[in-house]
């Protein structure tokens, strides 16, 4: 199977089971796949880890393994991608990553990484070219993180497992105020188009 494949619910539970007892080993590789190079949705994954191996284990699966995938793509992008990942941010979004202090870009990446807007590889990249150092980019992605580690991984356990609709729908209610909050966010802090910084 292709890891294109891999986008349904369905395909990935399927899959991760034909590997027994190291379904958990091989679903936390997918996490890191998909965070350092994003062929399948996030969303996806997560929901299937809450239905397999329950929430506590679903979650902690889903947070570390797009954890590991983020540091990989930061290193990857440091030693390969910095100077022409700063030339597409500035051109496409008229964002100058230098202008960025630790602490704001701190707190940008733990925002970025909560709203569902910002694509990962350009949080990884900009993080990397911006100069934010790692252990600021990996407790600010640690942190970032967790919301939706906890709203896939409980939706996947709430629609196929519990079948519990209301907490369902609460959380896709959740998913949708963060992403239309995030794009707003973003577009007013972020990515201005360069008509607008002056």
């Amino acid at each position: 199977m292709e890891l294109t494949d891999l986008n349904t619910i369905d395909a990935v539970i399927d899959y991760v089971r034909t590997f027994g007892v190291m379904a958990p080993l091989v679903a936390f590789g997918l996490f890191v796949v998909q965070a350092a190079l994003p062929v399948f949705p996030y969303i996806i994954l997560a929901a299937a880890g809450g239905i397999l191996f329950g929430f506590k284990l679903g979650f902690l699966l889903s947070w570390s393994g797009a954890l590991a995938g983020a540091t990989i793509a930061y290193w990857v992008c440091r030693l390969l991608a910095a100077d022409w990942a700063e030339r597409k941010l500035k051109q496409r979004f008229g964002y100058d990553v230098n202008r960025t202090d630790g602490w704001l870009a701190f707190w940008s990446i733990v925002v970025a990484r909560i709203v569902p807007v910002i694509p990962t590889p350009i949080i990884n990249a900009a993080a990397d070219v911006g100069g934010v150092s790692f252990w600021n980019f990996f407790f600010s992605s640690a942190i970032g993180k967790i919301p939706s580690a906890v709203l896939y991984t409980g939706l996947g356990l709430a629609l196929f497992r519990t079948r519990d609709i209301k907490l369902a729908l609460i959380i896709i209610a959740a998913i949708i105020a963060l992403a239309v909050a995030g794009r707003y966010y973003a577009k007013e802090r972020f990515f201005k188009t360069p008509s607008q910084h002056h």
